[in-house]
């Protein structure tokens, strides 16, 4: 199981499901913005309650302690986000595997024509 590292203390990652995405929401975290660094703050903070299973007050307080202590944002941030693109049931809201598929076609694409053709 995935971990992550918030004002030095470890917590375990759920495997994050529908009742976590109201939490988000509630959390001033949109379903369209979930991976969206414009809401960093709000993704961070979401996030840290979850893991750490507090309070949204709380989670702000041991995000502060983390930068204070050192850390930085970019830490838990990008823990959220494996957390979010290794969700069964957030790869099938946010239609991340239709979304992956196609950037590998364009991919391919892309490769096919950058290739050097055989005369």
């Amino acid at each position: 199981m995935a971990t992550v590292k918030i004002n030095k203390k470890t917590y375990e990652v759920p495997e994050l499901t529908f009742r976590h995405s109201k939490l988000m929401e509630q959390m001033g975290l949109p379903v369209m913005g979930m991976m969206s660094r414009q809401y960093l703050f709000s993704a961070v903070a979401a996030f840290t309650a979850i893991v750490a299973k507090c309070e949204p007050e709380q989670a702000d307080h041991l995000i502060e302690q983390h930068i204070l202590g050192g850390g930085n944002l970019e830490d838990i941030y990008k823990e959220y986000v494996v957390a979010i693109t290794e969700s069964h049931f957030f790869r099938k809201l946010l239609h991340l595997d239709e979304l992956e598929e196609k950037e590998k076609k364009s991919s391919a694409k892309t490769e096919q024509k950058s290739s050097p053709t055989d005369v």
